[in-house]
């Protein structure tokens, strides 16, 4: 009989040449090299885990049934725990190790499906999953839109959420969650999915009546129930082809064209993990995981009233408010302002950097590019019935300055806040002069204004500051998502080269560089200076000489001027290499020690002398770079 070790046990396998899945001709034995293949990235979402199993001993198109007690003859070094069931405690297995894992498919295990919990506690859910079920005539790319529109509302409650393939027809969400009772997992989850419908009826549904569900998707959100278990990832589904639960990334199931990009099988895994390794490694990380909102706040969204209520709160007192999407709902002026957030505000300050990080740098988590543009920074806080504010770097209103920015934000849904950059457009490139003028200056000119959001810390009712930025960023899209110039969000990309390209693209129309933001900062103002970072794009140019700071033998800085204007520039404090250089140039040039209201004591030169500054920013600021020999 044919052996293999697996973990340092020899496990001895049988039938290996017979057909389990007939449609592709995959064989039994294909199966076990799978799981082999594939065992240490698929016990982590094991561990612990008291296992369900799909056993289909003669394939896919023969006899399948459940099995959960252990089978006669199970080894003793397969380990099994007491379950709590309605009929009295249920022993089950739980898959240790790789030698368990072939152990059971051996036995024709061909599904692994698991609960919430850990044997060890349970009915105490660490995650929280939903399945996402296309109806007839609905497809995984239909789920695909659920998926977007169910991380947006998570996020909105500060949960992370990662998202595989269910290996038959649709997708899975998983949240990671501080240990929680199963009964407020499944209660949380629900009226998540009915919220969601009524929204969205169109779309979504919740409940399994399948003559409701032609052309929508079903929002399964009963698997979070103790007694309920889930596809694992990475198992093998009974389907006419052998394919796998497989963990894809937002971007992939974003780009997917068809059903075909999100179905994988057996023979696709062994690559696709060399080349991304576990997408779902997140989901093991203790500190991803979050406590689960109040039930209260479950449903919350953009567009929905708060949880457990089909109708508004009644009140002597109703507003209506605009949400972040636009629409309107009845907010209850007794229950809360929507406006979460009042200024000041202190904000997040990137520092200056010499080069633009790469793709995998702050912190490991992934990089957000950014424009950095050439204006005024602004906090703009939309507040209902009261006017807009918007919040200077010194925390100073802006509003009467500029008052076409102040109405647009006012038009905005009452507490959202937005952190963004005020600037002036004129001739075709950023005008960092014009938002120096009147307000009546720039209007008689025409000149036109704009407010460039990159990034979100309120929405209506909810402070989003401890979220991801990767998370803010989606919910700022969204809220911006149909609202009209002058308010707009910033370009940004998580590519590298493609911000890079923009850069230098759009040079001549003011763009000043890049910000780089950690693709999983949280919004602090303390500690700024190791998430986020600002690159300013340099210019290298000739200027002449005029002057020197020191003396002749120890020169401390160059008095320039640019070829394309008369304005003199000082430079920084020259290092001990530049001033030996400088030394030897200006030996017999240097004039009398003259004193200059703006550059203080200085030696200006005798003779002609041209230099190689790099030249930044707004004032220009110039870093000398070399004497030129010519």
């Amino acid at each position: 009989m044919p052996q293999m070790v697996v973990d340092g046990r020899s496990i001895a396998l049988s039938h290996l040449d017979k057909v389990y899945y007939p449609r592709t001709g995959t064989l039994k034995g294909d199966v076990l090299r799978y799981y082999a293949a594939v065992h240490t990235v698929l016990l982590p979402h094991l561990r612990d885990r008291p296992v369900s199993f799909l056993r289909c001993p003669e394939g896919v198109e023969g006899e399948a049934f459940i099995a959960k007690n252990p089978p006669a003859g199970t080894p003793r070094w397969v380990r099994t725990v007491e379950v709590p069931s309605s009929s009295g405690d249920l022993r089950q297995v739980v898959l240790d190790d790789g030698a368990a894992l072939l152990w059971a498919a051996n036995l024709g295990c061909l599904e692994l499906h698991v609960p919430q919990w850990h044997a060890a506690a349970p009915g105490l859910a660490d995650r929280l999953v939903l399945d996402l079920d296309p109806g007839e005539g609905a497809s995984v790319l239909t789920c695909r839109t659920v998926a977007g529109l169910l991380r947006e509302r998570l996020a909105a409650d500060g949960l992370d959420c990662w998202v595989k393939t269910s290996g038959s027809k649709g997708l899975h969400l998983l949240v990671p969650l501080e240990p929680t009772p199963s009964s407020k997992v499944s209660a949380y989850a629900k009226a998540l999915a009915a919220a969601l419908e009524r929204a969205h009826p169109d779309l979504v549904v919740h409940t399994m009546a399948k003559a409701r569900r032609a052309g929508r998707v079903l929002v399964d959100w009963s698997q979070n129930n103790a007694k309920k278990t889930t596809a694992a990832p990475y198992t093998l589904r009974a389907r006419p082809r052998p394919t796998v639960s497989t963990p894809v990334s937002w971007a992939e199931l974003e780009a997917a064209g068809s059903t075909a990009d999100l179905t994988f099988d057996l023979a696709e895994l062994p690559d696709r993990l060399a080349e991304f390794g576990d997408l779902l490694a997140p989901l093991l990380d203790s500190g991803r995981a979050r406590p689960l909102p109040p039930p209260a706040s479950a449903p919350s969204s953009p567009d929905e009233p708060p949880a457990g209520r089909s109708d508004p709160p009644r009140s002597s007192t109703r507003t209506r408010t605009r949400t972040a999407t636009g629409s309107g709902t009845d907010s209850d002026s007794g229950t809360g302002s929507p406006v979460v957030l009042e200024p000041p505000v202190e904000v997040m300050r990137p520092a200056a950097v010499t080069a633009v990080p790469p793709s995998d740098g702050l912190g490991g988590s992934g990089v957000q590019y950014e424009l950095k543009l050439d204006g005024f920074r602004c906090v703009a806080f939309a507040r209902g019935e009261r006017p807009a504010f918007l919040q200077s770097r010194s925390g100073r209103d802006l509003g009467a300055e500029f008052p076409p920015i102040a109405a647009a934000v006012a038009r905005l849904p009452a507490g959202l806040v937005l952190d963004a950059e005020l600037v002036a457009w004129r001739d075709g490139r950023f005008a960092f002069e014009e938002l120096l003028r009147t307000r009546e200056g720039r209007a008689s000119d025409g000149v036109a204004l704009g407010l460039v959001a990159f990034d979100l810390l309120a929405l209506p009712g909810r402070d989003v500051r401890r979220l991801p930025l990767t998370d803010r960023r989606r919910l700022l899209l969204a809220a911006l998502d149909g609202v009209p110039p002058p308010v707009q969000p910033v370009l940004a990309t998580t590519d590298r080269t493609e911000a890079l390209n923009w850069m230098e693209q759009l040079a001549d129309t003011g763009v000043e560089g890049l910000v780089c933001k950690a693709a999983g900062s949280a919004y602090r103002a303390r500690g700024a200076g190791r998430l986020w970072v600002k690159y300013r794009r340099s210019d290298t140019v000739d200027a002449t000489v005029r002057a020197v700071v020191g003396t002749a033998a120890r020169p401390q800085a160059l008095v320039l001027e640019l070829d394309d204007g008369p304005v003199l520039l000082s430079t920084p404090r020259l290092t001990a290499v530049q001033a030996r250089q400088v030394a030897e140039a200006v030996d017999g040039l240097l004039g009398a020690p003259v004193r200059d209201p703006d550059h203080g004591s200085l030696r200006p030169l005798t003779g002609p002398l041209r230099a190689e500054v790099t030249v930044t920013g707004r004032p220009p600021a110039a870093t000398f770079v070399r004497l030129r020999g010519d």
